[in-house]
Order: structure tokens, then sequence, then C-alpha cells
């Protein structure tokens, strides 16, 4: 379109006297031939074609200098003004009148499409960006994609969002940029006062906007003393805050038109709304996060305190029953007591372990030491865990060829003895618990099935977070709720995947899977 740029420079008055002079040039030589009718006719195409390039004033001008050119070059005598014939002088009069009218309504006609097409082009961008901004998630993505559609619709050569609040010694953060050349330092001060002040810096004269709408603008030496720029600053203004500032640096000085301000006035509603929305999603994310961070917080408070305190408490009343009871207490009462109070002080060393492990596993603080072991040997060392009459509850339904896997034997014990452990809890006194393993593929599946009442669909998703103890456990010894938490835990430093099924007949089925030890892995 350089071409156009070219027709339209110095107001398009030499593209006009220049359409003129080749018309003339070329019609020059038949006019002999051409009637004076005929040339005036094909003229008027000329003028028309200059009005649709270059507007009104210049195919005036155009229609004017077409008369005079007729006047001296084609209607006899030629070189002169006079003319040979009166009615010659109303043919003229006739052909600058219809000159004028037709270049008139061409140039009207080449204002509204282009008011159309900028129309067109205004609703594409804004609905675009509306899009945009109601799919997106990421602010900065939508700061991306707002900079990179203005610099493209405007043609600037820089554009940029920035964010932050005012502050003299802290320059405000710049979410998104776009064009070739980089921010300076002036740029940063007057984002710096738009901040400040919510008012704009060089937005150009507002036409069709409600006045009480209009964004206040003041010029860049108003803003900053000594300071001058060609860009434009738009405060990100919603009804309750500043949300940041969108700068734009034209490509010519002075080349934003009041289109372009009306265009930039709607953008910046939607950049800031945007922005708005994200703020006030990340504050309800934050909000919701401190009031999860307190719910497990007395969670905790309630359930460790539960845990700890009921061993704690049977402890101390058999110890105090012996000291009270004295040397009348015989030996055997003696020893029963205190057996009890082992079984206690067991139970809450168990529980501070399980608070314990939690903890480090989910800093990263117990590193696995990942090494080849047989599944085997891990469901050993889980079967000696358990107490002797537990054993023969336990049912194996091995693969007779199993890899080594590639785990820390102290981690996949301890979380396969959480789930018999908690199958043989929630089973029948009588009931059997089968422990699995089969080969699938490049890892080994391992499952836990019970006999107890299931673990309902409602409860599928929640029965591995931490103090999470579902209807069922009502009817079961207590506990803390950490041991499928530690287990998926262990599960996923290895890699690995953990679920809960449903068993057949009844009951709950847990599988995870572990990788097995290749060669080029070990």
């Amino acid at each position: 379109m350089n071409w156009k740029r070219t027709a339209l420079a110095g107001g398009g008055y030499p593209f006009a006297a220049l359409s003129v002079a080749v018309a003339a040039a070329v019609l020059l030589p038949f006019r002999t031939v051409l009637p004076d009718p005929m040339v005036m006719l094909l003229f008027v195409p000329v003028i028309i074609g200059v009005a649709r390039v270059a507007g009104a004033r210049a195919s005036a001008t155009a229609s004017l200098l077409a008369f005079f050119a007729i006047d001296l070059l084609f209607v006899p005598p030629y070189y002169r003004l006079s003319v040979a014939r009166p009615s010659d002088w109303v043919g003229l009069l006739v052909f600058l009148i219809v000159a004028m009218i037709s270049s008139q309504q061409a140039a009207q006609l080449r204002t509204r499409e282009r008011a159309a097409v900028r129309r067109q082009d205004e609703l594409a961008l804004l609905n675009r960006l509306s899009f945009r901004i109601a799919s997106e998630g990421s602010a900065s993505a939508v700061a991306d994609f707002i900079v990179a559609q203005v610099t493209e619709v405007l043609g600037a050569r820089r554009a940029a969002l920035y964010v932050g609040a005012p502050a003299a010694s802290t320059p405000p953060r710049c979410l998104a940029e776009a064009g070739l050349l980089r921010p300076s330092i002036r740029e940063g001060a007057l984002v710096n006062w738009v901040l400040l002040t919510s008012k704009a810096i060089g937005m150009p004269p507002a036409r069709g906007i409600p006045y009480d709408q209009r964004i206040v603008s003041v010029g860049a030496t108003e803003a900053l003393p000594g300071v001058s720029t060609d860009g434009v600053f738009v405060p990100l203004q919603t009804s309750t805050s500043l949300e940041g500032v969108l700068f734009i640096e034209p490509a010519e000085a002075g080349g934003l038109t009041a289109d372009d301000g009306r265009l930039l006035a709607a953008v910046s509603n939607l950049a800031a709304a945007s922005l708005e929305r994200q703020r006030l999603e990340a504050d309800a994310a934050h909000a919701e996060a401190l009031r999860e961070a307190d719910r497990l917080k007395s969670t905790l408070v309630s359930s460790v305190s539960h845990e700890l305190k009921t061993p704690l408490a049977a402890a101390t009343a058999r110890v105090t029953g012996l000291v009270e009871e004295g040397e009348s207490c015989d030996a055997a009462r003696v020893r029963e007591e205190l057996v009890a109070v082992a079984e206690d002080l067991s139970r809450l060393n168990d529980s501070i372990g399980d608070l314990l492990d939690l903890s480090r596993l989910e800093s990263d603080a117990w590193q696995p030491r990942f090494e080849p072991h047989d599944v085997r040997d891990i469901l050993g060392t889980v079967l000696s865990r358990l107490p002797a009459a537990q054993r023969d509850r336990i049912h194996f339904d091995l693969s007779e060829e199993l890899p080594e896997v590639l785990a820390d034997h102290a981690q996949l014990a301890r979380a396969l003895s959480n789930l018999v452990e908690n199958a043989l809890v929630y089973s029948p006194a009588d009931g059997e618990v089968t422990v699995g393993a089969r080969p699938n593929g490049d890892t080994v599946s391992l499952w836990v099935e019970d006999a107890g009442p299931g673990v309902p669909d409602a409860e599928k998703v929640r029965v591995f977070d931490k103090f999470y103890r579902g209807a069922a456990s009502a009817g079961v010894p207590s506990g803390t709720g950490l041991g499928l938490a530690i287990t998926r835990e262990i599960v996923r430093t290895h890699d690995g995947t953990l679920k809960v099924e449903d068993a057949e007949p009844q009951g709950a089925r847990f599988a995870l899977t572990i990788p097995i030890a290749h060669e080029e892995t070990q």
C-alpha cells in the first residue's frame, strides 16, 4: 500500500495534478479526432479515481485543473482561455458541475466505505479479543494477544502492556510487548505517572464516545515537564481499580486518528476487564487455598490430638493405677498392664511416624534409593511385619515369572504394608485378604483385595486424601487417615499409579503399578 501513501502525500493535491496532466497528455494526440464532449467525458473517470484515492478536496482540485486543461488544450482556440463559440462555455460549465458532483459523491462513498471497513476491522478485533479473554486462563497469554493484535491493526512500531502499582523506586512490570523497539527510561516514567494519576497521555481527540466514558488525556510535557514522546499511554481502568497501562507507539508521529482513539478505548476496557478477572480469580483461589489450609490445619489438630492423646491417656491411666496400687499389685497384673502400656506407646509411635513420613515425602526430604528388587522379597518383608495371628489371613496370588522392580525397598514395603493392614482392618475377622502381582508390559501390577464393605464411588476420589476417613471407618478402630496418603506419595515418587476398584463379590481392591528394572536402568 505504499503507492496509496505516496498518493496521499501533500494532501493528495500533487496526485490530482499529476493525474490530470497524464490524462491530458494521453488524449492530446487525439484532439483533432475526438469531439469536445467525448474529451470531457473521458476526464470524468480520472476525476472520480482521484476522489476514490485522495478524497474530496483533491478531487475538487482535479476538477478545476481538468476544466482549465480542456479549455486550453482541447477547445479552440488552443492555448487560450477564450472559446470560439459561446456554446463551448456551456459545455465546460456543465462538465465542471458534473465533475464536481461526481467527485464529491465518489469521495463520500470512499469515506463511508473506509469507515465501514474500519468498523468491521474494529468489530473483528474486539470479537477476537473478547473470545480470547473469555477462553484464556493466563493473564500473560491474554496480554501477548492484545499487544500483538493492536500492533497489527494500528501498524504501531511498538506496543506494551504494563501492570503494577505506582512506585518511585520500582519500575512497573511489562507483562507483554510487541515490536522491534526496546522500552526507554522515559517510557517507564510516563507509565508510572499514568498508574499514579489514572490519566492517559497522548490520546487522540475522542469521537463517537459519550462524554462520561471519555478518557482524560494530557500531553507528555504536562505529565512530566521536559519529556516528549510520540507514544500513547492508556490507563486500563475498571469501575473499581486501575489494572495497568497500554502503551502504543505509532509508526508515524501523530499517526493515530480519532477512530484509532475509539478503538484504543474499547481495547483498553476489554484488557482492564480481563486483568481484573484474572486478579479476582487469583485472589479467590488464594482465599480458597487459605480456607483449605485452615480446614486441613483444624483437621490435623483434631486428628492428631485424638490419635496422640488416646494412647497417651491410656498409658498414663495404666501407669497411674499401678502406682496407686503399690506393692499390693501382683507380678502378673504388673506384666499385663506394662504390655498394654507398651502397645499404647507403640500406637503413639506409629501415629507420630505417619505424620513425619508424610511430611518428609511431600517435601521430598525422604528421597528413594532405587535399586532392582524381587517383588517376593518385598512382600516377605510386609508379611513379617504383621502379627502372627494375622499372617494366616493373607493369600498370595503371584505370577510364576515376576521381573524385578526398580524401587526403594523400605518405601515400597511401607506402602504395601499400609494397604495390607488397611485391608485386614476393614475385612471381617475371618475374612481373607488377597495380595497379587502380575507383569504388565514395562511395569508390575500389584493389588491388595479385601472382603470388607468396599469404597463407595463418591469416596473413591477422596480416599487418598490426608486425614480422610470414609463412612465405613465408623465401625473400625480409629486411625490418623494418613496410611493411604502415604502410600499415594510413595507410589508417586516411584513413577507408578495407584487406584481403588470394586472387588467381586464385595470389598475393595487397591491396585498399583511399579516400573520394572531394565538392564539399562540398572
